[in-house]
Formats: C-alpha cells, structure tokens, sequence
C-alpha cells in the first residue's frame, strides 16, 4: 500500500479524495486543522518548511491540495501568493529533500483561464489566468512544478479540476442556447487523481479534469490518451439542444478561426 502524504484534507476535494481511497493508500494528512476521517494526522502549515519536510518524511507521493480559493471572501492578494504558491514551493523542496518521487499538484483550470472563444481550451495552450491572483498563484504552481520535475528527476503531475459540482451548483442552460460546459462531478476528479498517482512513466504534465463532452470548455485529450481518464458525468442531459442552436454554436468556433 503507497504512503500518500495529503495537504488540504480538510478541504472539498482532499477530504473526498481520502474518503474514497481510504483502503487503497495510506493517508498521512498534514494541515492546521485535523480532518474529521479517521487517518494519520500531523498538525502544521504548508508555510513551514521543517515541519513539512519532517512530517512527509517516509511517503512514497505527495498530494498537494491545500490552497486559498475565491470561495473564501476577503482574502489579499500577499496571502493568495504566500499559501498558493510558497506553500507549493515548499511542498516541493521537501519532495526533493525526502527523496519523494512523485508530487501530485491540485491546480485549476483557472490557471490556463476562462474563456469565451477557441474552446475547448487546451492544456498546452497559451495561460491567461482568471479569477484575479488566484488564478496567477495556480499558474506560478504550474510552472514551479515543471522547473523542479526537470531539474530535480522528480514526477509532478498538475490536475486542472473544472467547477467541482456538487460543491458548485451545476447551472443548466436557458432554452435554445448552448452552455459554456465548465463544470466537471467530484467523483471524476476523484479518478483523475487516482489515475496520476498510479502513473509511473511520466515526469510531468498538465491534466484537465472536465467532462468528455463536445460542449466542454476544457480539452481532456491528454487526461484520457496518458492517463486513461474516462468520465462518468457528462451532464449530457443538459447539451441536448436544438439543432439551430448546434449549428450556431459551431459557426462560431469555425468563424473564430482558433483566436483566443
């Protein structure tokens, strides 16, 4: 069984992700509160290098999910920087100074960005963060992970997850429009994750967690081809759409010519 040191347990996804895996890795969750699931638990703060490196001493990978999010109101620019993106530095240099191979990084699609036009967006494609300085410290993580993956030999593979529903309210279209399909189920992020973990070849990449659906805002080339992803939700119930508005929805990206 693989030792999985998990920051962010406490949180949406890191606690449904310990939840479900329970029986297959063995979880050590490290942060400020303890996580209400029966596991290995060490009090302390990703802004704390020793700490960190003490606790994930012994673990075969690191998941990273602890951040700041815009679901959180008043939170500063300095304190979106100083979690997401020191707090993932650190996660790194102690990956490195445990000898820990493997790093699973939770990022965002907020990172690459939301857009209107070109979609669906790729994993390769240019970044242009949304959602202020979140999105940016999502970015920078992203570009951390990839500058230590080659210089240190490590494997750190960077999750995009989509509007996690139902933590979000999945908000269906109006009639005789086609919707912006920027949502993806918390179990199939949940297999994603799973998916990267038992992953033993690559040394790093960008996966979007999205539905495989045509009206997808996100690319999910990559997560399916490298990683074997297969969606379950694909909230197909809702792009079941008038053909008139089918054909003006793909008019539009023809028209758009691939500008973003």
């Amino acid at each position: 069984m693989k030792k999985v040191f998990i920051t962010g347990a406490t949180g949406y996804i890191g606690n449904a992700f310990v939840d479900k895996y329970c029986d297959k890795y063995c979880f050590k969750a490290f942060g400020r509160s303890k996580p209400a699931l029966s596991v290995e638990y060490c009090k302390g703060d990703i802004l704390d290098l020793p700490a960190l490196i003490k606790a994930s001493a012994g673990s075969d990978i690191i998941v990273h999910a602890a951040a700041l999010t815009p679901d959180r109101a008043g939170i500063s620019d300095a304190e979106y920087m100083a979690t997401n993106l020191t707090g993932t530095h650190n996660v790194l240099r102690a990956a490195v100074k445990n000898k820990i191979k493997k790093v699973i990084f939770l990022s965002s699609v907020c990172a690459v960005g939301i857009r209107s036009r070109s979609l669906p967006v790729k994993e390769d494609d240019v970044c242009r963060p949304s959602d202020g300085v979140y999105g940016f410290s999502k970015m920078a993580g992203e570009r951390l992970c990839k500058d230590y993956s080659e210089k240190h030999s490590i494997s750190v593979l960077c999750i995009r997850p989509a509007t996690v529903v139902p933590q979000h309210k999945f908000v269906a279209p109006q009639k005789g429009t086609v919707p912006w399909i920027g949502f993806v189920d918390i179990e199939d992020v949940l297999q994603l994750l799973d998916l990267a973990a038992a992953q033993e070849k690559l040394k790093y990449g960008i996966f979007h967690a999205a539905p495989d659906n045509r009206f997808s805002a996100f690319d999910i080339t990559a997560s399916k081809k490298l990683l074997g992803y297969k969606p379950i939700h694909n909230f197909e119930n809702f792009t079941k759409l008038d053909f008139a508005a089918r054909i003006k929805f793909l008019l539009k990206k023809l028209l758009a010519g691939g500008k973003k």
